[in-house]
């Protein structure tokens, strides 16, 4: 692998967070493996999105820290932290009437100083990323005139334009068809492969989380209820205490990772009549 970026760690330790007076997060303990793909999942309003917000600073927490290769993020310049660090939140709004390469080359605002002007280099990042997204063609159209689908694959582009070493994504693949889901995820795994690049995202599919991360996390209600290697991770019990859904755990035939089959009330039914049967 040829890493193009500094790997650094980033961690989360004893953290807090509440919208108001609500808890959301409740001592968690997060340590992001460098380097690896990390992909946090749980049933809705469990905290993911929260965590990844305190994990990009654009949420403090009410106690502990999160810690970027030893330095608190909260202490960092917010160019210097948007150097080292990207996050594409959930559902993003583009500004009326923004063009598509306007949106991407935004993303190359934290490598410009005070009086730095556009170069060569911002060019090709900006190019780069449109033609790893295959969004080169919509370049010149209107952010707003785009399906959900290509929007979401416009602020993909914009986050890879911004070149940091570790990259957070707040479902990425949401908006999209199967197809152009497995086509976001390939692309996570080659910016991982190619460039060394951290990622952490939250997924709602346990499937295609188990095939395309290093690393899964669960969370239940705040906390983390278990993390590991997805073999270790994607287990019957742990879909019923993170869930509440009973399911079968068999081996995916292409990637050898766990798969997990609900099975649901009707087919429970099933199941039961068969095996009174038997």
């Amino acid at each position: 692998m040829n890493n193009r970026f500094c790997q650094k760690p980033l961690k989360a330790s004893g953290l807090d967070a509440q919208y108001g007076e609500r808890s959301v997060l409740r001592g968690v303990d997060f340590d992001v493996p460098p380097g690896k793909i990390t992909a946090i999942v749980g049933a809705n309003a469990c905290g993911k999105s929260t965590l990844l917000r305190a994990l990009s600073r654009l949420l403090r927490p009410t106690t502990g820290q999160v810690l970027l290769d030893g330095a608190s993020i909260h202490r960092m310049p917010p160019k210097e932290l948007a150097r080292e660090l990207g996050l594409l939140p959930q559902a993003p709004i583009a500004p009326d009437g923004i063009s598509v390469l306007d949106l991407v080359g935004r993303g190359r605002h934290p490598h410009q100083g005070l009086w730095a002007r556009w170069s060569a280099e911002d060019d090709l990042a900006v190019a780069h990323a449109l033609e790893a997204t295959g969004i080169a063609d919509l370049a010149d159209r209107d952010v707003d005139e785009l399906s959900g689908g290509q929007r979401q694959k416009v602020w993909i582009a914009m986050a890879l334009a911004q070149e940091t070493g570790i990259l957070l994504l707040d479902e990425p693949t949401t908006y999209l068809d199967i197809n152009h889901q497995i086509e976001v995820l390939d692309l996570l795994v080659d910016l991982n492969r190619k460039r060394g690049t951290t990622i952490v995202m939250v997924l709602h599919d346990l499937n295609l989380a188990a095939r395309y991360s290093d690393q899964l996390a669960a969370l239940v209600a705040g906390k983390i209820d278990v993390m590991g290697p997805p073999k270790e991770v994607l287990t019957s019990a742990m879909v019923q205490r993170v869930f509440g859904l009973s399911c079968a755990i068999v081996e995916d035939p292409v990637s050898q990772r766990p798969m997990m089959l609900p099975i649901g009330r009707h087919f429970a039914d099933a199941i039961r009549d068969r095996d009174e049967v038997l």
